[in-house]
């Protein structure tokens, strides 16, 4: 439905009943926040004012993508203005309905403090819930807060553990959540650990990332 709304749009006009549909609005927005239609340039210069306008209307029908993409927008002030705080509300808005990229950018926004009075317990938490996701990003970050010693107690093997978890998300699912992007800070992440501390802590954590990856069924 949505490609053949686009294809109409794109045609020579968008019938008003269209543009009130929320998949229709995201796809508008996103086109033009990223300058083309899934790589299709043609009528749709990059514009993130038009982008903050279509998503938030699908924003505001309860559509997660948007939610996210909008507080992306707000969080680096295109085409609306900056605002932690909107983009903590629309991202929050997306994390409840489960998307993962939100969870993600909600987590760090809490560890930060940007926004929101930093909560590490709520940014590992919404971490995590990234992480039951597959999303290999957020299994990088919970292995470099338990390398570092960020919001938890510096832990070797849990290191290990999400680092060998990012690996594995990000060669196995490379195209999820944009994994593959991450597979070489994932390989590097894991490998520099492992010539800082010893043989027993990796296995023990590659024990952990197995009945992890058991415990999730994934």
């Amino acid at each position: 439905m949505v490609w053949l709304a686009v294809a109409v749009a794109l045609c020579g006009g968008v019938a008003v009943g269209l543009t009130r549909l929320p998949g229709f609005q995201f796809e508008l927005g996103y086109a033009y926040e990223n300058g083309n239609f899934h790589g299709w340039h043609p009528g749709f210069a990059q514009n993130h004012r038009k982008a903050a306008h279509w998503l938030g209307r699908a924003a505001q029908a309860n559509h997660p993508r948007a939610q996210y993409m909008l507080g992306i927008l707000h969080s680096h002030g295109w085409g609306v203005s900056r605002d932690s705080t909107q983009a903590v509300d629309w991202f929050s808005r997306s994390a409840r309905n489960g998307y993962g990229p939100a969870r993600y950018h909600l987590g760090w926004m809490h560890h930060k403090g940007d926004g929101v009075p930093r909560d590490d317990d709520a940014a590992r938490h919404l971490l995590e819930q990234a992480a039951v996701q597959g999303m290999a990003a957020a299994h990088l970050a919970l292995g470099r807060f338990y390398e570092r010693g960020e919001g938890v107690l510096p832990d070797g093997v849990q290191a290990f553990k999400w680092y060998a978890l990012a690996v594995y998300f990000a060669r196995s699912r490379p195209g999820l959540y944009d994994n593959a992007a991450f597979a070489g800070r994932a390989v590097a992440a894991y490998d520099a650990l492992a010539l800082r501390t010893g043989l027993s802590s990796e296995k023990q954590g590659q024990i952990l990332a197995r009945r992890w990856l058991a415990d999730q069924s994934l």
